[in-house]
């Protein structure tokens, strides 16, 4: 799949510019700026950087298939490291052939992938057999997601983490050997999720900003607990950088406090309802549901546990 995945970027690419009746120039692409949101170039910078992090989140989910993995300890730094490099060079082209060759953004009513295909190309057949291979691929990509999702609601369970953790923690048997109660209650999950956007849009991007920062901040706990206990009293791993690990941790935390704040700001100027950012409130309402399991169910149950891989 990520063999296929290169190769229909490369000719999402190439078709683009070789079909476009038009190019922006060097100058345009690089040193102009278009800012209708209502505020300063640099702030509107840091808000919009909030889809680009949303294409790099979850990075973290080689590691809940830990078990299943020969060589945990060095697979998993470089499939993350390798996710950041692909996924970088992948949408540095996407995004350079869709901006260099599209007549017009601002306005637009559509700015979907197919919608761009078109103003793009100018060709129906070109546009659809563009997006096919980019919908096959999304089909691989939810094979992943829910893969790494049930393993992670099958681990918390197996710990006594949620309350229907006995069905939830159950492996089904041969020939599957999968945590499949744990595979439908994630999945179950992201379809509601998922029809939230038929009913708002704006609450569903709300919800998508507010895991972004769900994640940071899972992030940067034990992180800040490295820096706090002394990053060389853990046991390390095959990966080990003293200088560059300490600076990257650093980082790290200083940008989740960047996007904790910017993250929240409404997208344009003036804040009208329509177009607010409720992440900070979607936040603050899982704040306290995780906190109210935490006191009448998890402190009570939850146990973690140590398994010993090789």
């Amino acid at each position: 799949m990520l063999l296929f995945s290169c190769t229909t970027i490369v000719v999402i690419f190439i078709t683009l510019f070789a079909m476009s009746d038009e190019h922006a120039s060097a100058k345009d692409f690089f040193a102009t700026t278009v800012n209708n949101s209502g505020w300063q170039n640099g702030i509107a910078f840091i808000i919009g950087m909030n889809g680009a992090n949303w294409s790099f989140s979850c990075l973290d989910v080689a590691t809940h298939l830990a078990e299943e993995m020969p060589r945990p300890s060095t697979d998993i730094p470089k499939a993350l490291m390798w996710t950041i490099v692909v996924g970088l060079v992948s949408g540095l082209l996407v995004v350079t052939s869709v901006l260099i060759n599209v007549p017009v953004i601002d306005g637009a009513d559509d700015n979907s992938a197919l919608a761009l295909f078109y103003r793009i190309t100018g060709s129906k057949a070109a546009s659809v057999g563009l997006w096919v291979p980019v919908m096959i691929t999304a089909i691989g990509a939810v094979w992943s997601i829910q893969t790494w999702q049930s393993r992670l609601a099958w681990t918390i369970s197996r710990e006594a983490g949620f309350p229907m953790h006995r069905h939830l923690s159950k492996i089904a048997p041969s020939p599957l050997h999968t945590p499949t109660w744990s595979l439908i209650f994630s999945a179950s999950g992201t379809a509601i999720f998922g029809c939230l956007y038929l009913a708002s849009d704006l609450a569903f991007n709300s919800l998508i900003s507010t895991g972004l920062l769900l994640q940071y901040i899972s992030y940067s706990i034990p992180v800040s607990l490295a820096l706090s206990q002394g990053r060389s009293n853990f046991k390390h791993g095959p990966f080990w950088y003293p200088k560059l690990g300490f600076a990257a941790n650093i980082v790290m935390l200083a940008w989740s406090a960047v996007a904790l704040i910017f993250y929240c700001f409404p997208y344009y100027l003036p804040a009208v309802a329509d177009e607010m950012n409720y992440a900070s409130a979607v936040l603050a309402g899982i704040a306290i549901i995780t906190i109210s399991l935490w006191f009448f169910y998890a402190k009570k149950n939850y146990e973690v546990k140590e398994y010993l891989g090789h």
